[in-house]
């Protein structure tokens, strides 16, 4: 995968939709500083998702739009598109089979951003997501932007770790780590919320389940109460329906007594029996007017009630009839206050708009007059700091340069009482005695040693000719592992010429420079010659040409061509002039093409050329240097083989001095013995001679190094004095600029504090005009709210005053009508007392008579008068137990039960005592139970299902907990393998780039900590002939070099589809840049490079550049050149 095309349109300085084509694999973007080069990068870093404003060098995500320039105006939206090309199907399976991926970013000016992945909306992880990986992203190591480098290379440990997992490709992992421990997050707070939720539920249980008891209980006490307030009320109507059938029998008896009586004293009795007939109608109609006037007392009574309760509804629609009016009357005063102060309101807002807007006007007049003047303020400022900066830079200079003057002499006084030191110890080693002893312990041993003469010449002589046998023998080794390493050398020499000539040689033809022989030390003046010709090849199954002209005498003697020994070449070269210093008078002659001079520089009528900067590397003197090194090898080969049998011949003879030798040491051990005490004093003193003239010798070196030291302390403090005289001098002038910048910035800043409180004062009248405006506003809103109110409040009143009247209106029918029913009763009531005291009096009439006639039938009346007072007095018994009875099943209706059934349900041995004493413990029970919830019954059930529900749910979340923290370790286990892997290879690539960037020296990377998920990284280099110890100490060229090739160490582990780099070469200088461009063609290869740099080296290495112009300010326009294009043009 490769970035194809990048697209903008209305970003940062590229207003006008632009396209910037990649089309090769090295591209350098070019331009003077300012054009917008860096906005290609930013673009990308854009696209790729970065969120940080900051690091688009601005301060809000709006400040990548297009904010207008001299001559054009600002534009409302930005978009970045980048068009990659997937044909290698590098990128995941969704999109392996497109051969073509675009994703593009908008963003407008109400700072809505929108991603699109092939035309159609996404979301921002939809992009990064497809990078996660590969290398890529808004701040990963394929963009490294100014200043980078140096941050890079002096980067936290943690934050150096971030490349190495993106190289390892563990940032999928990160992510999908992160959103795991999101999850486990959310799904532990679900658990906590969870359990809260449970435990508030189970409290809620506890007190639900015994309120639950209570209402059960309460049930079923209820229902006991109803049950035995039924059976009670039917066991009482038994009791009197009972009684009453019992007294029904009585009368029937009575009445057959009275009929048997009658019968025994029917001749008595007609008369008896006409009054008694006479007596029972007459009691019969008092019964039946006492019951009527009864059922109409009972109507009077509920018809009172009615009229009651209608005058009672009468007199409160009165009441809130007059309550309305008065309501009615007191918003329509409220709404003519509204009316007035609304009025009274407006007018002072409209004052108040006035006002505010003459501030505003004297506001404006007065900032313009603070712009004016704090630009001179400003300007002021910086010339007073200005020249703050350089007294400060030169106060330094002068603490520096009289910090330095009282070091050297500090070192001056130190240095000679050093000298005088040393001076006292040398004569002391020069006064030591060991020479005469050591003189004297000598002579002993020539003593012992002369009679061992004899026995030990034989020995030393032998011994002499094996030690000259070892010299002869090292110095042959010596030659031959010199002559071996040169050898190999030579042959690693060849190896290189011939890869080098390789590639420069077509297979099926000789190229035109390899077959050529030139002089020596002409090879890159032929070379420049036939630049652009060199490509010209001469077939391998042909003669070569002769050299034309054939002979020497035939070429013009200062035609190049005199310089080519043997081989073809084009017949043009003999018209290259060479001349030392050139003249352009040959030019005259048109014979000759173009003149060459010493340095290699090529003249011509219309052109000129400089000399190849690069000669080392010229063809011809390669292949001069490989015919040379081919001879070399073959005279080394030579001297290997003669040095090899001298070698075997010398160690033959060693072996067998070596034997000799031993023989020897044995015959004279016992003489070695007696003088070995002798020779071990001897040894002992001058072992100790040895020292101390070491030690004299080291004095003697160090007094002369004291003298030189002292003698450059001396000039140094000189020089350094003269400095801090003229810093002094130049201190001085610069106080005197310093006061005069400082009482202009005084006055400037008076001038600014004046106009500033001017507009401040106008700023506050402002401020209160807005203020009171704001507060006339609010006041006639709210004014307007009030009189809204108090009209819906009189319209509502209005309505209740209407309905009040209306059903007021409605009453005085009922009224009326229950008036008049209860007239008729009261006059129905008074008819029926007059009735029943006429019948009262009828009865007694009739009772009268009939005493009479029993009385005056005497003693024969006596008995049946008797009988009948028992009838009645059994009939009215009766009638009261029918009414009793008919009361005590009241409580049915009120219980809604049905006589049938409680008589079915009634027990056998129902006792009423007993089930009175049962409904009194009943209800008094149900008065203990005392407050009771129904309702916690249905509510416990409910909640027992939601507690059953959430039991459930906290196992999901247990188990999805678990299931989460296995899928962390098993992230975390691969991202450590990864991450070893990654950083071993990433340390040994490094370990390798370091050398070869810096052509020798050490680099490593290191763990911070044990703990591969979150170790840091560090670095540590050490260039060549350092010893540095710490990466910080190095300098700004080396750390950049550095960077790079850590950077490139990464890439060769996870190379990123491209890699950006942003004037990365800033800080190198030409032989680096050369290093660095060779770093950057050997890896394009595999990856492509977009660069953008000043250096004309970095330059020659791109196969396009893409120039970026401003010629209109503010807008950057693109430019592009093909390097081989132009080439080919300029040859043509």
């Amino acid at each position: 995968m490769r970035l194809s095309t990048i697209k903008l349109a209305g970003f940062k300085s590229f207003v006008e939709p632009t396209k910037i084509p990649f089309p090769d694999q090295m591209t350098c973007v070019v331009g003077p500083n300012g054009c917008g080069k860096s906005n290609v990068i930013d673009a990308v870093r854009w696209v790729l998702g970065e969120s940080s404003a900051k690091n688009l060098r601005g301060d809000a995500m709006t400040d990548v739009i297009f904010n207008g320039s001299t001559n054009r105006k600002p534009i409302s939206q930005a978009s970045v598109e980048l068009v990659f090309d997937n044909t290698s199907g590098h990128l995941p399976n969704t999109f392996a089979d497109r051969n073509q991926v675009a994703i593009k970013r908008l963003v407008t000016r109400d700072g809505q951003s929108i991603y699109f992945l092939n035309g159609s909306k996404c979301r921002k992880r939809d992009i990064t997501d497809i990078f996660l990986g590969t290398g890529l992203g808004p701040r990963s190591y394929a963009i490294i932007e100014q200043g980078m480098i140096s941050r890079l290379i002096e980067s936290k440990p943690a934050d150096l770790r971030v490349f190495l997992e993106e190289a390892a490709g563990v940032s999928k992992y990160k992510e999908r780590r992160r959103e795991t421990q999101t999850r486990i997050k959310s799904t532990r707070e679900n658990l906590e919320r969870l359990l809260d939720v449970r435990q508030e539920l189970q409290t809620q249980l506890d007190k639900l389940a015994v309120q639950s008891v209570d209402a059960k209980k309460y049930r079923e006490l209820k229902a006991t109460e109803r049950t035995l307030k039924g059976q009670i009320a039917v066991l009482k109507w038994q009791k009197l329906h009972q009684q009453q059938i019992d007294k029904a029998e009585q009368i029937n008896k009575l009445k057959e007594q009275i009929q048997f009586f009658r019968e025994a004293h029917s001749g008595h009795d007609d008369v008896l029996a006409s009054l008694e007939n006479q007596v029972q109608l007459e009691q019969q109609k008092l019964q039946d007017a006492q019951q009527a006037q009864h059922q109409t007392h009972t109507e009077l009574t509920r018809k009172e009630q009615q009229q009651i309760s209608l005058k009672q509804q009468q007199q409160t629609l009165s009441q809130n009839l007059i309550k309305q009016q008065q309501l009615q009357l007191q918003n329509k005063e409220l709404q003519e206050e509204q009316h007035a102060s609304a009025a009274i309101l407006q007018e002072q807002l409209q004052e108040a708009i006035e006002q505010s807007l003459l501030c505003a006007e004297q506001v404006a007049e007065v900032e313009e007059q603070v712009a004016l003047q704090q630009q001179q303020t400003q300007s002021a400022n910086e010339q007073y700091q200005s020249t703050l900066q350089k007294s400060q830079a030169h106060s330094s200079d002068i603490n520096v340069a009289k910090n330095q003057q009282a070091h050297f002499a500090q070192t001056v006084a130190q240095l000679e009482s050093q000298q005088t030191q040393l001076a006292a110890e040398i004569s002391e080693l020069e006064a030591t005695p060991v020479a005469a002893q050591i003189t004297e312990q000598q002579q002993h041993i020539q003593t012992l040693t002369k009679e061992l003469a004899q026995q030990q010449s034989a020995l030393n002589k032998l011994t002499q000719n094996l030690e000259q046998a070892d010299k002869e023998q090292q110095h042959l080794e010596q030659d031959l592992k010199r002559v071996q390493q040169h050898s190999n050398e030579n042959r690693a020499s060849i190896a290189a010429l011939n890869s080098v000539l390789s590639e420069q040689t077509d297979s099926e033809s000789v190229s035109l420079l390899a077959q050529l022989k030139v002089a020596s030390g002409f090879e890159p003046l032929i070379e420049q010659a036939l630049l652009g010709l060199e490509h010209l090849k001469v077939s391998q199954h042909k003669e070569p040409n002769s050299v034309w002209p054939a002979a020497d005498d035939e070429l013009p003697k200062e035609s190049l061509a005199n310089y080519i020994e043997s081989g073809a070449y084009p017949d043009l070269l003999a018209r290259f002039a060479f001349q030392p210093c050139f003249d352009d008078a040959i030019l005259a002659d048109p014979y000759w093409l173009a003149v060459i001079d010493e340095e290699g520089c090529m003249h011509g009528r219309n052109f000129h050329t400089d000399a190849n900067k690069d000669a080392d590397n010229s063809l011809l003197l390669k292949h001069a240097q490989l015919s040379d090194a081919q001879q070399l090898d073959e005279e080394l080969n030579e001297q290997l083989e003669t040095k090899q049998q001298l070698l075997n011949e010398h160690l033959a003879h060693k072996k067998t001095l070596t034997a000799d030798k031993e023989q020897y040491r044995e015959r004279i051990h016992q003489a070695a013995q007696q003088i070995a005490s002798a020779s071990t004093r001897r040894d002992m003193l001058l072992e100790q001679q040895t020292q101390w003239q070491n030690q004299l010798i080291k004095l003697q070196q160090r007094q002369t190094l004291l003298a030189e030291q002292k003698q450059n302390a001396d000039q140094q403090q000189q020089t350094q004095q003269c400095l801090l005289e003229q810093l002094l001098e130049q201190q001085l002038e610069l106080e005197t600029e310093l006061e005069q910048a400082k009482h202009l910035q005084a006055e400037a800043n008076n001038r600014y504090r004046q106009v500033a409180s001017m507009l401040e004062q106008y700023k506050t009248q402002a401020h209160q005009a807005n203020l009171a405006e704001q507060k006339a506003r609010s006041e006639c809103q709210l004014s307007e709210t009030k009189l809204q109110h108090a009209n819906a409040a009189q319209s509502a009143a209005s309505e209740a005053v209407l309905e009040l009247n209306e059903q007021l209106e409605e009453l005085v029918i009922p009224l009326e009508e229950v008036a008049e029913q209860i007239m008729l009763l009261l006059e129905k009531h008074q008819q029926s007392d007059v009735e029943l005291k006429n019948l009262q009096a009828a009865l007694s009439q009739a009772k009268k008579e009939l005493a009479d006639k029993q009385t005056a039938l005497k003693s024969s009346q006596s008995e049946l008068v008797t009988l009948q007072e028992q009838l009645q007095a059994l009939a009215l018994d009766e009638q009261s137990l029918i009414v009793k009875a008919q009361a005590a099943l009241e409580p049915l209706e009120e219980l809604e039960q049905n006589l049938k059934t409680v008589l079915e349900e009634l027990p056998d041995n129902a006792n009423l005592n007993s089930m009175q004493t049962r409904l009194t413990k009943t209800t008094q029970a149900l008065n203990e139970l005392g407050a009771v919830n129904l309702a916690a019954i249905d509510e416990f059930e409910q909640a027992k299902q939601r507690s059953d529900y959430l039991n459930q749910q906290l196992d999901d979340l247990t188990q999805a907990l678990n299931t989460l923290e296995g899928a962390i370790q098993k992230i975390d286990r691969e991202t450590k393998n990864r991450f070893k892997a990654t950083f071993e290879q990433v340390n040994t690539d490094f370990g390798e780039l370091f050398p070869k960037v810096f052509g020798g020296g050490s680099a490593y990377l290191e763990l911070t900590s044990d703990d591969l998920l979150e170790s840091g990284v560090s670095i540590m280099a050490r260039p060549p002939g350092k010893k540095n110890s710490t990466i910080h100490l190095l300098s700004g060229g080396e750390k950049a070099l550095t960077a790079l090739s850590l950077v490139f160490s990464i890439f060769r582990l996870n190379p990123a589809p491209f890699c950006m780099l942003d004037e990365v070469d800033a800080p190198l200088d030409d032989a680096n840049v050369g290093r660095f461009c060779r770093l950057v063609e050997e890896m394009s290869q595999s990856v492509q490079f977009i660069y953008i740099s000043h250096n004309k080296i970095a330059m020659e290495m791109a196969g396009r550049l893409t120039g970026v112009t401003m010629a209109e300010p503010g807008v950057s326009r693109m430019v592009a050149v093909d390097i081989e294009q132009a080439v080919q043009m300029a040859h043509a």
